[in-house]
Formats: structure tokens, sequence, C-alpha cells
């Protein structure tokens, strides 16, 4: 739905933020995919722990 590769993905998930790490607009694409299906993205001090998260629209 991001129209984005496997490989993609998979360098998202890795955390890769080097040279072969995903662009930023890609990040974008696939996080845009998210919110339009109801997660949202909490910065960072929004959880108990005081780091990111994600959680469920109500």
């Amino acid at each position: 739905m991001a129209k984005v590769t496997a490989n993609t993905v998979s360098r998202v998930e890795q955390d890769d933020m080097g040279p072969r790490g995903p662009q930023p607009v890609t990040i974008e694409a696939i996080k845009r995919v998210y919110q339009e299906r109801g997660i949202i993205f909490l910065d960072e001090g929004a959880t108990p722990n005081g780091g990111r998260g994600v959680r469920l629209a109500e």
C-alpha cells in the first residue's frame, strides 16, 4: 500500500539509517499508510516509560 519493496521494509525494520537505510520519504509513506488505518504514533516522552510508541485510534 505504501508502494515500497519487501527489501525496503526489511531495512526499515532493522532500523538501519546508514547509506543503505530508508529515505525519509519512504518512512513517511509507510507511516501514512499505518495512520490511515488507525495507528497513532506517539512522540518521545508520551509513553509511561518516557519513550516513543504506537497505539490504536479510538
